[in-house]
C-alpha cells in the first residue's frame, strides 16, 4: 500500500460533502461524515458514474448518474450489501489528509 495526499488538511471538505481527489491513477470519492473522513474508489459500482462529483443523502454517498446510495466509509451498497465500491484508509495528519491504496 502507498500513502497519497489528497488535502491539505480536513478542513478542505465541509461537514456532510463528497469531493473528487486523486491518488496515483486513482480517482477517489472523499466524503465527510459527522467529522469523520472516509474514501471510495471513484467509479460508482453500477455503471461506473463519477461518486466524486456525487452527494450525501440520509449519511450516505449517491451517485449524480442513477441515484445509487453508498455506505461512506465501507463502500456498500444501501439495498444490496454484495454490491460494493472498494473503500481506503484515510489518516488525518498535521500536514494534510492521506489515503492508502
Amino acid at each position: 500500500m502507498k500513502w497519497f495526499k489528497v488535502m491539505e488538511g480536513s478542513s478542505q471538505i465541509g461537514e456532510g460533502e463528497v469531493a473528487e481527489a486523486n491518488a496515483g491513477n486513482r480517482k477517489l470519492a472523499i466524503s465527510k461524515m459527522e467529522g469523520v473522513i472516509c474514501a471510495l474508489d471513484g467509479a460508482c459500482a453500477h455503471e461506473g458514474g463519477p461518486l466524486g462529483k456525487g452527494s450525501i443523502s440520509n449519511g450516505n454517498v449517491v451517485c449524480p448518474w442513477h441515484g445509487w446510495e453508498f455506505d461512506p466509509c465501507n463502500g456498500q451498497y444501501v439495498y444490496n450489501p454484495s454490491k460494493v465500491v472498494e473503500s481506503f484508509p484515510v489518516e488525518v495528519r498535521k500536514d494534510g489528509v492521506y489515503v492508502g491504496v
